[in-house]
Parts: structure tokens; sequence; C-alpha cells
């Protein structure tokens, strides 16, 4: 496993950077000349430039409707609805913008409000309405998302902590033909018919566990602001089998787990994670090698990628693909690289006792863990999950007491995810 000593390496950082400010501001105390004065507002002018940049604090992957997918009869009775959305950020911050996506809409998308508060629970509607803000598009409160498209809202001033509750409220008079969404949300939402964007009055309402049209939440970056890690994944990565609500996805674990970390505390958790999907492939809507450019590259402030993806390439395979895999692992590595990005692989967790295992399909996720350990893996760093969540008597199936409420021994429980995530956090204390 590659190691670097990141605390000691950002300690380091912090002492330089704080001697360097000093030796600066003492400089540029000691003079007085035009010139000084010059270069001292030139100074502001990229410390300023520096302040405006941005960190993703939120973040879902957006998809196409499936046929097997059950929309609220509210979406699509041609009537004015509002919905409200609960999102948790990773970072705290006190102004923030989203990415809105209409990118599988064939029709134009109208928001007519949209506000933002905090929520009082998780599990209600309710929110504080005194904290309510509006969201603007270039300054309008009537926000337009053509078909196909993607904007960036205007910034707000809106303060919350980490892990806060945050309801989105949305009144939409004009529901695209196909609704760009992410359907496993994992957490309650709310439709209802009417204008219910700035109150409570939401009895009646019906519930939903996906999120509609929102893709990331970004806060402005400071000072104080690290990066963000995208975790890119299937349905392990979103969080297959868990209890509504209940925020036990591993991704869920690792920003609980940062929190509590001084030294990691500002890096923020983005979760790409998209269940029942392949890594092999080029389509946009799926497959985690169509997805680097929209959910890793694209996203705001992106430092680092946690891939843990192919289970399910595996799991359908006729033929040893694990050249193709392994391939695909360099594509992804080539492709972030050249953005600056750092990643990291994660082995795959064994499912012998699932649907997937054969003793093909064994020798497949064998053979790519061993490449993803290996001194020649594109990969920066590697995660070992297979050794963490493998039964002592048998390393080809996982732990019983890891094992989902499906009983399926391919996806976690609770504590199963949470070992993901722990385990992910040891990583990254000696990595970043």
């Amino acid at each position: 496993m590659t190691k670097k000593f990141g605390h000691l390496r950002r300690f380091a950082a912090l002492v330089l950077a704080s001697a360097m400010a000093f030796t600066t501001l003492t400089a540029c105390g000691s003079t007085e000349n035009d010139a000084d004065v010059t270069e001292e507002e030139e100074m502001e002018e990229v410390v300023e430039e520096v302040t405006e940049s941005w960190l993703a604090a939120w973040g879902t992957s957006m998809q196409t409707v499936w046929s097997s997918d059950t929309i609220p009869s509210e979406a699509t009775s041609g009537e004015t609805v509002t919905i409200r959305q609960q999102i948790r950020p990773s970072v705290s911050g006190s102004e923030l913008r989203f990415t809105l996506s209409n990118q599988y809409g064939s029709t134009d998308l109208v928001i007519d409000s949209m506000e933002i508060a905090m929520l009082l629970a998780p599990m209600s509607y309710e929110i504080d309405t005194d904290s309510s803000v509006a969201v603007t598009y270039e300054g309008s409160t009537t926000i337009t998302v053509p078909a196909g498209e993607t904007i960036v809202t205007d910034a707000v001033e809106f303060s919350y902590s980490a892990l806060d509750d945050i309801a989105v409220s949305m009144e939409i008079s004009s529901m695209p033909s196909t609704i760009t969404l992410h359907r496993a949300s994992r957490c309650t939402n709310w439709i209802i018919t009417g204008s219910h964007v700035s109150d409570n009055d939401w009895s009646g309402a019906s519930t939903y566990a996906m999120w509609y049209f929102l893709a990331v939440m970004d806060v402005k970056a400071d000072e104080n602001s690290g990066s963000a890690i995208v975790c890119l994944g299937d349905s392990l990565t979103d969080g297959a089998s868990i209890t509504e609500n209940s925020f036990t996805r591993y991704t869920d674990a690792l920003m609980e787990l940062m929190q509590e970390d001084l030294y990691l505390q500002y890096y923020s958790v983005i979760n790409m994670g998209v269940g029942g999907t392949n890594f092999l492939g080029s389509s946009d809507n799926s497959t985690g090698l169509g997805r680097v450019t929209r959910d890793i590259i694209n996203i705001s402030g992106v430092k680092y990628c946690i891939v843990l993806m192919g289970v399910n390439d595996i799991g359908g395979a006729t033929t040893d693909i694990s050249a193709d895999i392994i391939a695909g692992y360099e594509t992804l590595v080539e492709q972030c690289h050249e953005a600056g990005i750092t990643v990291i692989g994660c082995t795959i967790t064994p499912f012998n006792g699932s649907s997937y295992y054969s003793e093909l399909h064994e020798e497949i996720r064998l053979a790519v863990n061993e490449y993803i350990m290996s001194e020649d893996s594109a990969f920066d760093g590697y995660v070992d999950l297979a050794s963490a969540v493998a039964s002592e008597a048998d390393s080809s199936k996982m732990d019983s007491s890891y094992v989902s409420t499906w009983n399926d021994y391919l996806h976690f429980n609770a504590t199963g995810y949470g070992l993901l995530g722990s385990t992910i956090y040891d990583y990254l204390t000696m990595f970043i």
C-alpha cells in the first residue's frame, strides 16, 4: 500500500506558508513608496482571485429514467408542483451555488422559484423558515434549464455546518418530458401540488427517494479549504441495501470520520456511485469510464478520486475480462492525471455466496486485485478493502457480520459499509 505521511507534509506546508506570509507582511509594512504599494495591491488581487475558487461540498451522479423507476404522479401531472429535497454537505460553508441538470430532458425545466433552508429533522419536510434564502440564476428568481443542458446558479449567502441537513425547494411549472435524476438518494424527499417553497404546509405530500435535477452544491473556498475527494463507484458506493435516512453509506462514515480529524475536516467527500452499473463502456449515463469527465474532472476543487468499481463487469462476464478492466483503470487514471487528479484504487470485495460467484469470476477478481496492489499499477495508491471484509475462513467470501439485509453476500450492511469508510479513512490519514 502506498503511504505518504500527509499530516507531516501538511504541517510543514502550513509552517512554511505562515513564514512566507510573515516575511511578506513585514516587507510590505516596512516600505512606503508607490512601487511597493502597487505590488501590495497586486498581491491583494491574487488573494481575491484565490478566494473566488469553489469547492464541491455535496454531489450526486445524474441519470435518466429507467423503465423500472416509479415516478410520483405529481411529477407527471402537468400541474405546478413543489419538490423539497434534502442534502447533507460534507464540509461547512457560508456562500454556495448549485449545479442544476436537465441533461436528459428533451424539453426545458422551468423553476419558478427555488429556496434553500435548514431542515428541522432529516425525516421531516419541515424547515426553519427564518433560514430560507432564495436562489437565483443571472439575477432572476425564475430559472430555466434548457433541454439537454446544465447550469450553475448565482452564489448565495447561506451559513451551515458540515453534515447539516439542508432543504432545497423548487417550484416547477414546467417539468421536462424526461426527468434527470439520481434514483437512489437513500433519504426521503417530498413533492406536492402547488406553490410551497417557503412554507411548511406539506400535509398530503408524496415521498420519494430520488434526487431530481440537483447535481452538485459548491461552497466558496477560502484559505482553510481542502480539496474534493470524489468516490466513483457502483451500488457499493451508492449504498445499496441501507435503511432510508440512516446515512450509513461508506461515504457517510468516511465524511463523519474526516469531520473529527483536525487535518482532514476541510476535505469534502462527493459520492458518485451509481447502482447497477458497469465500469467499462462509454455511456455517460451509467458506466464508470463514461462518467470520468462529468463526475470527476468537472467537479469543483477535485484533487483526489477513489475508485471502487468493476464487480458488475465481473458478475456478467463469460470470459476472462481482467485485462479489459485493467486497461480501463489505466485509461481513467491517465485522464485524471492530465487534470491533476490523484487516483486511489480499491480492491474488489469478495462475493462468494452471491449470484455473481463462479470460479471464472473469482479468478478475474483476484487478477484485477493483484494488479491494483502491484508496483505496475497505474493507481497512485490503493486501499485493500477485499482483505478488510473477507472471512478468515474463506477469502473469497465476505465475513457474515458484514452481509446486507438482503443476505446476498454482495452488498453490505451498515457495519460493513462503516468498515469500508473507516478503512479508506485510515489510508487517507497517511496519504493526504
